[in-house]
């Protein structure tokens, strides 16, 4: 890949998508710098960012619950947008899906709010500090019942998840770690009447100390958490997600070496993400199909459209990909979903849709009026030109269409070439 491919990459995959222009700009600084600058966005000079909800005031009402969730919907959108620290925000959408907290379990914004601000603040931090926050947070404890798991009746369900889906994966535990990690956890509440704060309370909690993934006296999260990442498959768990996450299929030699640094690091994600990158622009990544939510910024990104929130949550849904409701604990579904007849469908007139409201100065309207299929691939962020087929397809609406600029920018917004990351 030239330079300018590597970096149109790295935007797909590790961002939202750019502006037209920006691409211009991050090219004159070179791939390494640009990978320095999503990795260490601080050490670059880019502020830190407000929570997207700084400024959002909750209501307790019923009859605004509606609104309400469109209003932090569209701000968690705009922010995406708008963010100088793509990466850190993506690393939040990635754990996002690891997590799968879903507002249709926690069922009060404030507490879904404090979870996503949780894993965006602390996502390219250290991984250990993660687990322990995510292991008391208000939503995680609501989500798989950990608020109603006492000493005398412990639930499995954060015990088991933790183990199969958040750190080391099937086969590498047994169900006696689920129940001594039940045990152990025992003890937390959400105090619904007091906002969502968390409180330990003594007496529901069983101190019996516990063997755990073979550590003996393990008997609270602390010693948890513990456990469970300083297990010797933890590092490979977590840079086998991340790397198919952003890579999509990799071999097992990659996915060694990233664990080795991971590990080497202290588990820290920020040296995960950094290999994880290069390992993309050094083309150790395979073609992805895009899911709709990324897919959908990088449009309006690319185009210069926003659209009001009622149709973004409304394009979502159709797509089946709305955030802050992944379908179950494992998360957002795969290609197969992407690919159904309705989603597709779906993307086809969300496509539409942003040409309709892309605004007439755009950079990217102008170049499909005029028929500059080269620069229009390079404002969509594919540098290397539209595939033939989609050229041909965009030739046949030159005099065809009514609209034929909004047409073809509909066209290759939906196209096989766009589809892909």
């Amino acid at each position: 890949m030239t330079t300018r491919d590597e970096i149109a990459w790295l935007a797909r995959r590790a961002g939202w998508g750019l502006a037209p222009g920006r691409l211009d700009e991050l090219v004159a600084l070179g791939t390494d710098a640009v990978i320095d600058l999503l990795v260490e966005p601080t050490n670059n000079g880019i502020a830190t960012e407000d929570s997207p909800w700084a400024t959002f005031e909750y209501v307790d009402d019923r009859e605004q619950r509606q609104t309400q969730g469109l209003d932090v919907l569209n701000r968690w959108v705009t922010h995406l947008l708008d963010t100088e620290r793509a990466f850190e925000n993506s690393l939040a959408w990635f754990w996002h899906d690891h997590f799968a907290v879903s507002f249709q379990v926690v069922q009060h914004l404030p507490t879904l709010i404090e979870h996503l601000d949780l894993i965006r603040d602390q996502g390219l931090g250290d991984f250990r500090e993660l687990i322990r926050a995510v292991s008391t947070d208000a939503a995680m404890l609501v989500f798989l019942d950990g608020a109603t798991s006492t000493g005398s009746a412990p639930n499995e369900n954060y015990g088991r998840e933790l183990l199969e889906l958040y750190t080391l994966g099937i086969g590498n535990y047994t169900e006696n770690d689920v129940k001594a990690a039940a045990t152990a956890l025992t003890g937390w509440v959400v105090r619904r009447r007091l906002g969502g704060e968390v409180q330990f309370v003594d007496r529901r909690h069983d101190d019996t100390q516990q063997t755990f993934l073979g550590v003996s006296g393990v008997h609270d999260v602390d010693t948890v958490v513990e456990a469970t990442i300083d297990h010797p498959a933890c590092p490979g768990f977590i840079a086998g997600k991340m790397a198919r996450h952003y890579l999509g299929a990799v071999d097992d030699s990659l996915v060694d070496d990233l664990a080795g640094s991971f590990a080497s690091a202290g588990l820290d994600v920020a040296t995960l993400g950094r290999g994880v990158l290069e390992a993309g622009v050094e083309g150790q990544g395979t073609p992805q199909v895009m899911a709709p939510v990324p897919w959908l910024l990088q449009a309006m990104n690319s185009t210069g459209t926003r659209l009001e929130p009622r149709a973004q949550v409304g394009l979502m849904r159709g797509m089946g990909q709305v955030p802050g409701s992944p379908p179950n604990v494992g998360g957002f579904p795969g290609a197969s979903t992407w690919l159904a007849s309705s989603a597709t469908a779906a993307r086809f007139g969300a496509a539409n849709l942003i040409a309709r409201e892309t605004p007439s100065d755009s950079v990217a309207l102008a170049a499909a009026s005029d028929g500059r299929w080269d620069e229009l691939a390079d404002v969509l962020l594919r540098p290397s030109g539209l595939s033939t087929p989609t050229i041909d397809a965009l030739d046949g609406l030159v005099g065809s269409a009514d609209r034929p600029g909004e047409a073809a920018l509909a066209l290759a917004l939906a196209s096989p070439d766009l589809l892909i990351a």
